[in-house]
């Protein structure tokens, strides 16, 4: 099997179990909650501290693929996330899941810069549909996984359990991450050496940087306080309430098929102008629904909106910028993880001293923030297209 059939195979089940990692302890959050005791701010630090580790992981994982290229990094940091869960899913106390989070947020910032490397390495033709077919396995993982949780989650101290399912899963993932590192390794594939670190000055480019800030963090911030939002203020049955996150999923995972096939042909720029429309309607209809039903179509259509947004945005970056990719992608991914530790914390200390529902707010007003950068890169795009034409 080819190289690039091998990475594409491997990124799909990392992301998957991504998906149904982060989503077990998402949905199961309510329960973790009550037998770890934790309040609003203490689950804001446990959701949004990783993103610091995340920071630094990506600073990592960039210097080193300029000298070993992106797939052993990958791998280093899939064989990270695995130790973290088994970690997580023995836990205990606050603290020592806290240590386990911590740990998950590095090797995801190693994981996922690295796999957006060996795309641009890779060089293929349909960036944009390659990275939301990848991502849309995030979204397949995140459906099953609620689905999980509700099935086991009868006693709150059964929080764990599909955590350790994760932690076998990703035993054999870390596993087909190695074999692929083996095979770069054979085939010679680095040419980052040879490349200057430099900073880009375009106004494009920061924009896109701040819409993945924002996007990052509401989409994470969303997937993080959804369950709990709907257990608290909307009242919902804990096994119900676990099965909201299954349902953004959902339009996140049906999402990312059609972007995946219509966006190289729509336009990258386009795109997010939709997705983002998409999203605010979405949200809207869901935060001030009354019953269950109009809570799940409005959950429904956010995940919509959000499918497409974070690996279109990447699409920009690694399309637009492949030989200085390390500095972009990893000025790319730090700011997402920005945006995810301000959001859940914003959202924890709001909530704290209101209510979820005022803390929920915040996630609204970055939908609204991100659309407008959207519609802004849309409109210099088309702005710079008109000048380039004869």
């Amino acid at each position: 099997m080819k190289l690039t059939s091998i990475f594409i195979v491997v990124a799909s089940l990392f992301y998957f179990m991504m998906g149904f990692a982060t989503q077990s302890i998402n949905s199961a959050l309510p329960a973790i909650a009550v037998e770890l005791e934790m309040n609003h701010s203490m689950t804001g630090l446990v959701l949004g501290l990783p993103s610091l580790l995340y920071q630094v992981a990506v600073i990592v994982a960039a210097a080193l693929s300029r000298k070993s290229g992106p797939f052993l990094s990958a791998s280093l940091g899939i064989s990270c996330i695995t130790f973290s869960v088994i970690f997580m899913a023995l836990s205990r106390t606050y603290y020592t899941f806290l240590i386990g989070r911590l740990l998950f947020g590095f090797g995801l910032g190693a994981t996922e810069i690295s796999i957006a490397l060996g795309v641009s390495q890779l060089a293929f033709k349909r960036t944009g549909g390659v990275l939301n077919s990848v991502y849309s396995f995030f979204a397949l993982g995140s459906i099953v996984a609620p689905l999980v949780v509700s099935a086991v989650l009868t006693e709150t101290n059964m929080w764990n359990v599909p955590i350790l399912i994760a932690a076998v899963l990703f035993l054999v993932v870390a596993f087909l991450s190695w074999t692929v590192w083996k095979k770069a390794a054979k085939e010679s594939l680095s040419d980052v050496e040879k490349r200057r670190i430099t900073l880009p000055r375009d106004s494009m480019f920061w924009l896109v940087a701040a819409g993945g800030l924002l996007y990052v963090g509401y989409e994470v911030g969303l997937f993080s306080w959804l369950s709990s939002f709907a257990y608290e203020e909307k009242l919902l049955p804990l096994r119900m309430a676990s099965l909201t996150t299954s349902i953004l999923a959902l339009g996140l995972f049906v999402g990312r098929i059609v972007t995946g096939v219509v966006v190289d042909k729509f336009g990258l720029q386009r795109t997010l102008v939709v997705l983002g429309t998409i999203s605010l309607a979405g949200f809207s209809i869901a935060f001030f629904a009354g019953n269950s039903i109009l809570l799940s179509l409005g959950v429904f259509i956010t995940g919509l909106g959000f499918s497409g947004t974070f690996p279109t945005l990447q699409a920009i970056i690694v399309s637009g910028y492949r030989q200085n990719r390390e500095t972009v992608l990893a000025i790319f991914a730090a700011a997402g993880s920005v945006g995810a530790v301000t959001t859940n914390i914003l959202v924890g200390g709001v909530s704290d001293r209101t209510n979820l529902a005022y803390g929920m707010s915040v996630i609204g007003v970055q939908i609204a923030a991100a659309l407008l950068i959207f519609i802004s890169i849309y409109l210099i795009q088309r702005k710079r297209k008109k000048l380039a034409t004869p």
